[in-house]
């Protein structure tokens, strides 16, 4: 009898013990306080998106190349011509084929032109949002027609292939730096608050350009068609003729999609701002457009005095 009576009671603090270690390991999982096993202590972490990330390797240059960069004019840097795949068949129709494009060395201004450039060449600022080393805005594709003539030789246009190939950097991806937007390259509409900023403040590009994401659109030399009709491969310049001329890459009140590498937008030479439809269709409304530029030179050019210096 005595026998039996110590083995119920053994059994029963036994099965006690066992309810409550279940309980503790019911509230410490609610908790979050649970510790890993020694198995999973010893795996190695999880390398986190910030160390995977694309990383923007400035572009190198043969010995001979090094020697064009150092002839760079004043505010540029050396682009090394190549052959690069342009356009996006996966995105807007406009930005189709992609087509294969091969390029001359040509220089390229580091910064967008300023208002200060802008005002001491031509004697006015026509921009909304001033500061003297925020990008010129407001310009339509005429007026920098005046600017150009008044460098005497030392600034062109880019090209729309030029542009997008000095652009790229040599990445194939939506932004030079990689797939997902990044705010340390450009200012656009999620981080800019709503206006321009001095030329420089974000980190450059492979071949060391700056804002050449957002900040103010960029014209180019181009005459806009709405896909494109393969022409010449080496340094195409677009159609002979055209309605409106093609600007790139975003402004600081763009969406990130808008500052895809390959995204095209078109205005009218004589416009400085952008025709806005509204929601019924019944009025158009005119919104600001933030377009500027910066120069490009070619590399075969002889650079000459001008006023600007």
């Amino acid at each position: 009898m005595r026998f039996l009576i110590f083995f119920i009671l053994s059994l029963l603090l036994v099965l006690g013990a066992g309810c409550s270690g279940n309980d503790d390991r019911e509230e410490t999982s609610e908790k979050g306080e649970l510790f890993p096993s020694e198995s999973e202590e010893s795996s190695p972490d999880l390398t986190s998106p910030a160390e995977t990330a694309e990383k923007v390797v400035p572009v190198q240059l043969s010995p001979e190349d090094q020697e064009k960069a150092k002839l760079a004019p004043e505010g540029m840097v050396f682009i090394k011509g190549g052959c690069y795949v342009m356009g996006n068949d996966y995105a807007q129709e406009d930005e189709k084929p992609e087509h294969e494009v091969c390029l001359d060395d040509f220089y390229l201004d580091k910064y967008e032109v300023t208002q200060g450039r802008w005002e001491k060449l031509l004697g006015f600022n026509p921009s909304k949002l001033i500061g003297p080393d925020h990008p010129v805005e407001q310009v339509n594709y005429v007026e920098v027609q005046e600017f150009l003539e008044k460098s005497n030789g030392q600034c062109r246009l880019p090209t729309e292939a030029e542009w997008e190939y000095a652009a790229r950097g040599g990445a194939d991806a939506r932004y030079f730096w990689g797939n997902m937007m990044d705010e340390a390259y450009a200012w656009y509409k999620d981080g800019s608050g709503e206006t321009t900023h001095p030329v420089g403040q974000k980190k450059p590009n492979q071949y060391g350009l700056y804002d050449m994401m957002g900040n103010v659109w960029e014209w180019t030399n181009d005459w806009y068609e709405p896909y494109y009709q393969i022409r010449e491969k080496k340094n195409p310049k677009g159609p002979a003729t055209g309605e409106y001329r093609v600007i790139r890459g975003g402004a600081f009140d763009s969406s990130a999609g808008a500052l895809r590498i390959t995204n095209r937008i078109w205005l009218h030479p004589k416009n400085r701002v952008f025709p806005k439809v509204t929601t019924y269709g019944q009025a158009i409304n005119e919104v600001y457009n933030y377009i500027g530029f910066r120069c490009a030179q070619s590399i075969s050019s002889q650079p000459k005095k001008t006023s600007e210096e």
